[in-house]
């Protein structure tokens, strides 16, 4: 019986220093979530001292625009909000921020890529890959694109079917070498079905679908037309056969590739 009680009064001190010790755990649990962080804020060595920014051209005025203030403790840093902060500057397509411990944000930025010239009779403006609109930059020399709202800085352009369109050209353009027989300097594209590819020496008409095919073909007649030194007004690629509209009425070749020949 005395064994018993004693094996009874094992378990009940047993029972109540597992509590005890449950309890404390809770408790030492909710002081470090309480005080932890106040005490690693006060530390200064998680305090942030630097931000490097990638390029480094755009350091000085990222720093400036986000303005951490230097109290600021890393590690309860929003990255997020400083994201989307950093999204908002006109000039960044991406970045990524990452926290360099103890206490370092390093900022890699994607700038925009300057593309084309948007322009119209009042301005123009520079246009990248994504239809997003940029300043225009002295000297900056690309195609020049007529036909499309130059919006305004920061936004995107609403006419995503031309941008589609402009983005096939310059792939099949560059693919089979467009620009070394003739290098464009104006694209019209107010109409998707005659949309004018221009330089000094003359146009060329093509449509807005089937645009490989065309320009395929395009390239054996401007082989054809440097060979045989024929100067054309205007080559038509919007049909089945290429259309050549003849420049010197004394220099008639058969240059179109299968196609008809104008005389004037």
């Amino acid at each position: 019986m005395r064994e018993k009680l004693i094996e009874e009064k094992r378990k009940r001190i047993k029972r109540w220093l597992s509590g005890f010790i449950i309890l404390l755990v809770i408790c030492i649990i909710i002081c470090l979530r309480c005080f932890l962080p106040l005490w690693f804020k006060q530390l200064s060595i998680f305090k942030v001292k630097n931000i490097i920014v990638e390029p480094q051209i755009h350091s000085s005025f990222i720093r400036t625009y986000i303005s951490i203030p230097e109290s600021t403790c890393i590690l309860y840093l929003d990255l997020e909000d400083i994201y989307k902060k950093i999204k908002q500057i006109y000039f960044i397509e991406d970045c990524s921020i990452e926290k360099h411990l103890p206490d370092t944000i390093f900022i890699k930025l994607k700038t925009r890529t300057p593309w084309v010239v948007v322009s119209d009779a009042k301005r123009a403006v520079i246009m990248d890959r994504q239809g997003f609109f940029l300043p225009l930059q002295e000297n900056f020399r690309a195609w020049n694109i007529v036909g499309m709202d130059p919006g305004e800085i920061g936004k995107q352009t609403t006419e995503i079917e031309k941008l589609n369109i402009l983005k096939e050209i310059e792939q099949w353009y560059n693919y089979y070498g467009i620009g070394n027989i003739f290098p464009v300097n104006t694209i019209l594209i107010e109409d998707i079905d005659r949309i004018i590819l221009t330089n000094s020496e003359g146009c060329v008409y093509i449509r807005g679908d089937g645009i490989q095919s065309q320009i395929e073909t395009l390239k054996k007649v401007l082989v054809n037309c440097k060979k045989n030194n024929f100067q054309f007004e205007y080559i038509d690629m919007r049909f089945d056969q290429p259309y050549v509209k003849n420049k010197d009425v004394n220099t008639q070749p058969d240059v179109s590739a299968k196609g008809k020949i104008e005389k004037n």
